[in-house]
């Protein structure tokens, strides 16, 4: 569904994406879409799981009207790229690593998505992902961005991301008093890794996209990685892809 290369890149650890399967991926989304998890994870990953998806037609009327039609359209395309990004995310996850849940609907706050790091039964370090379907990138990056990441650097969301891994935690089966346990002792200081995903009109890397990113961070660049998609006329290319996502809807219907 997606192929992405490596780019190099003095302000982060850097990749360039490109959807390489548009209709796959609508499928997959609209699997997200009715919260078909696993099935949308195991096509993300080429490992479908044994089993279908089910729901009716008024299920889907309600998810078109509220999560596709509904919304303006730039919170659509905001909310889609999020859990085109939530997928994305599975493709090089370590084993014992966890993904957040999606968001359910459009303009959802909270992070865009967070993803634990474990060590076996050990929680060591967490990555915050901040994921922007926009057509101006860099201003975007500069003036939304760095400022969420400053914010988190200064410990003023800790308690907001507690919460949040103590909810992805539970997706592994881990108790809630459990999962207290596996963070209490965390010192977030030098813990907190950062994704900052946008959309892109062109295909070649803009060698400044990030720039400042690695000096947000205690640990520089070690602790940033920065992803590029590319979606050239990103309206119209989100007009396209909903219209497919609710073709899968429908077919799923039936």
């Amino acid at each position: 569904m997606f192929s992405s290369i490596p780019v190099p890149d003095t302000h982060c650890d850097r990749f360039a994406f490109e959807v390489a399967d548009v209709d796959a991926l609508a499928r997959t989304v609209a699997l997200v879409l009715i919260q078909e998890y696993e099935l949308a994870q195991g096509l993300i990953l080429g490992t479908p799981p044994s089993g279908s998806a089910a729901i009716s037609a008024g299920e889907v009327d309600e998810i078109v009207s509220r999560r596709l039609l509904g919304p303006p359209a730039y919170h659509r395309d905001g909310f889609l790229f999020q859990i085109m990004m939530w997928l994305s995310s599975h493709i090089d996850l370590p084993p014992d690593d966890l993904i957040a849940p999606p968001h359910s609907q459009p303009a959802a706050k909270g992070q865009d998505s967070i993803i634990v790091h474990r060590a076996k039964t050990s929680v060591h370090s967490i990555s915050i992902c901040e994921d922007k379907a926009t057509e101006s990138p860099r201003s975007t990056i500069r003036d939304l961005v760095w400022p969420e990441i400053t914010d988190y650097e200064s410990g003023g969301r800790d308690d907001e991301l507690r919460s949040s891994i103590i909810t992805t935690l539970g997706t592994a089966g881990i108790s809630t008093a459990e999962a207290i346990k596996l963070i209490r002792g965390i010192t977030w200081a030098g813990n907190r890794r950062y994704r900052v995903r946008v959309t892109v009109s062109v295909a070649e890397p803009n060698r400044t996209m990030f720039k400042g990113f690695a000096a947000l961070t205690p640990n520089g660049k070690v602790d940033c990685r920065g992803e590029t998609v590319y979606l050239p006329q990103l309206r119209s290319w989100m007009d396209s892809f909903s219209a497919k996502v609710e073709t899968e809807l429908r077919f799923l219907a039936t």
